[in-house]
């Protein structure tokens, strides 16, 4: 159920109806894991929403009529930075939950958030930004041609060494971006990078696009751009692709596109860029005949910001629990405190 604010109990602050909850650690565990992870997701979303807000509290119905606050203990899974904003009790097969203020005394972060959804790319590695992270990231971002990758915390020569690394791995990338045909099992040349990498496709092609490549997008586009093979086995190397039969070509594209498309931007600049990318399918063959396709996505660095999805970040708006929205939460987050 969508959450919904409660304006009949008698409670000065925002009160936030969650609706029915199993709760205890061992219950939890045995429940059906989509209906738990729900259920936590509400909990979560209202958490963040009131400490937006200027806190409140959380209501919700016991579903397990057994349930002892004191012997089976809570079994939600909540981030740890948000258990001091906590209070719980239990009042008959009511669960409540007291929710505090965010204290930006406490935290350079002005907004609570579960996750920024923005990404970056480091050596091999596609990481999420912390809040701390983020928040470098975007002050960062508005001094020009500057990134979170400082090259000068490299030795010179540590330095010189890795820019000469990167400098062929990319120009392979681009050698194999602009090939026509790979030979299935072929092993390449190449590894994963800074500027590349190697996914296989699943056996449900539009989870890929829904899941995965939004988050390489981000991270190439927020660092320095790079290539996403999809197709190459991440550990062999080895030209794997997608059979033919599997994969409409054109339709699939066009799901590339559109999620790319759909990607939040936030712009410092007054340029307006869209995130620049091109597609290619390289063709697969197998002892002379098609077998399949690698797909090839070329990502350039973006003059600003590109997240994976909207900041997972809510508050109570309009008497409604609101997800802010990406420009929202920007300007929250560069606001400076009183005093700087």
């Amino acid at each position: 159920m969508s959450l919904q604010i409660d304006s009949e109990t008698n409670f000065a602050e925002f009160v936030i109806d969650a609706g029915k909850v199993i709760l205890g650690t061992r219950q939890r565990m045995e429940m059906n894991p989509l209906l738990r992870i729900k259920q936590n997701e509400d909990i979560l979303q209202a958490v963040c929403a009131l400490l937006n807000s200027g806190g409140g509290v959380i209501k919700a119905k016991i579903e397990n009529e057994d349930y002892n606050h004191e012997d089976d203990g809570v079994g939600l899974d909540l981030p740890p930075i948000f258990q001091s904003y906590l209070d719980e009790m239990q009042q008959g097969n009511l669960f409540l939950i007291f929710v505090k203020s965010w204290n930006t005394e406490v935290s350079d972060v002005r907004v609570a958030t579960l996750c920024s959804n923005l990404y970056y790319r480091y050596e091999t590695s596609t990481d999420v930004m912390d809040l701390q992270e983020a928040l470098v990231f975007l002050k960062e971002k508005t001094q020009p041609l500057v990134t979170i990758f400082d090259s000068n915390l490299l030795s010179p020569q540590e330095s010189q060494v890795g820019v000469h690394s990167e400098d062929n791995i990319e120009d392979s990338a681009a050698a194999l971006f602009d090939r026509v045909q790979l030979q299935y099992l072929e092993k390449l040349n190449l590894t994963e990078s800074m500027h590349v990498e190697f996914q296989m496709f699943p056996a449900d092609l539009s989870q890929c696009v829904k899941e995965r490549l939004p988050i390489c997008v981000s991270a190439f586009a927020n660092a320095e751009g790079g290539y996403v093979f999809l197709g190459v086995h991440d550990e062999t190397h080895q030209v794997i692709g997608c059979e033919k039969e599997k994969i409409n070509l054109s339709i699939f594209k066009n799901s590339v596109e559109g999620c790319i498309r759909k990607l939040p931007v936030h712009h410092f600049c007054t340029q307006r860029h869209t995130t620049q990318y091109a597609i290619r399918f390289l063709e697969v063959h197998d002892k002379g005949a098609l077998r399949g396709y690698v797909c090839a996505v070329k990502v350039e660095r973006f003059c600003c910001v590109v997240f994976a999805k909207g900041p997972s970040s809510w508050q109570v708006k309009d008497n409604t629990v609101k997800q802010l929205t990406t420009k929202e939460w920007v300007e929250w987050m560069m606001q400076v405190n009183p005093g700087e």
